[in-house]
């Protein structure tokens, strides 16, 4: 089952069904939340290979678990190529990027507006980027913090590490299919749920998830706080046959989304602690 879709569906549920149910009560007093004028968006991602039985794991997740979300196989070029290395990282802070091979450096580069608009120039020639916004990816390079490891070895990858203040955002068109940071996603919103939005009039909802923490806003107006938990979460995945998975990576990040339905004003503002 793919789980990646499962996980998406699963949240967006809960959240529309908390917005429907709230959504006719009158606004609460809950303070804004929190804004950061200088928005840290953190990615860590430890990837762990194995040349001998051409395994890898990514993020906390093994070769098994990958493959049923449409992880590719690596063909045997690939692995005489990762053979030759015990690690690699790649690192991007601020306005820097280093990349180390086998614990040392191998290059650093700056990474400041004017770099990144030169390569987003000669990309653009190339492989035409075309539908990237290249204000929302300076948006989300700003003060970025993303690191991504490679390891030869035979134990699992370490959880994913993500705390980002930056909203992702999200559009529902009218005819439900979702897209994300203007990216098509292939998938749809049925009718029915697509009626159950119009008939709460919800025009956009902004989300922000701290560790299962949610501070959810509904056409700008702030909801009660809630908490999921990830213990209650396990029982109903293993009742009702949910494959949701190892949760842990999530339970143990930070994130925040903005969801827009139709032409419905955007969502602003940012997610912190």
């Amino acid at each position: 089952m793919n789980k990646t879709p499962t996980i998406v569906k699963l949240l967006l549920a809960f959240v529309l069904v908390v917005s429907v149910i709230l959504i006719k009560q009158p606004p609460m007093a809950t303070a804004e939340i929190a804004w950061q004028e200088a928005p840290t968006n953190l990615i860590h991602i430890d990837v762990t290979y194995d040349p001998g039985t051409k395994t890898y794991s990514l993020g906390g997740y093994s070769a098994e678990e990958l493959r049923q979300v449409g992880a590719p196989e690596f063909q045997d070029e690939v692995w005489e190529v990762l053979g030759l290395l015990n690690n690699a990282t790649l690192r991007i802070y601020d306005d820097v990027i280093d990349v180390f091979t086998d614990d040392q450096p191998l290059l650093s580069l700056t990474w400041d507006d004017s770099s990144r608009q030169i390569l987003y120039t000669i990309l653009d020639a190339y492989i035409e980027l075309g539908d990237i916004d290249i204000e929302r990816a300076e948006v989300w390079l700003d003060k970025a913090d993303v690191e991504i490891s490679l390891r030869k070895s035979k134990e699992l990858s370490k959880p994913l590490d993500i705390s980002l203040a930056t909203l992702v955002q999200l559009q529902v068109n009218d005819k439900g299919a979702l897209s994300v940071e203007g990216f098509p996603t292939g998938m749809e919103l049925t009718p029915e749920t697509l009626a159950l939005i119009n008939a709460a009039n919800i025009g956009n909802l902004k989300l922000c998830w701290d560790k299962g923490v949610i501070d959810l806003q509904v056409n700008g107006q702030s909801l009660p706080r809630a908490t999921l938990y990830q213990g209650g979460l396990g029982v109903i995945d293993k009742a009702f046959g949910l494959n949701l998975g190892d949760l842990s990576p999530i339970f143990g990040s930070r994130f925040g989304a903005g969801l827009v339905f139709g032409n419905a004003d955007p969502v602003t503002g940012e997610c912190v602690p």
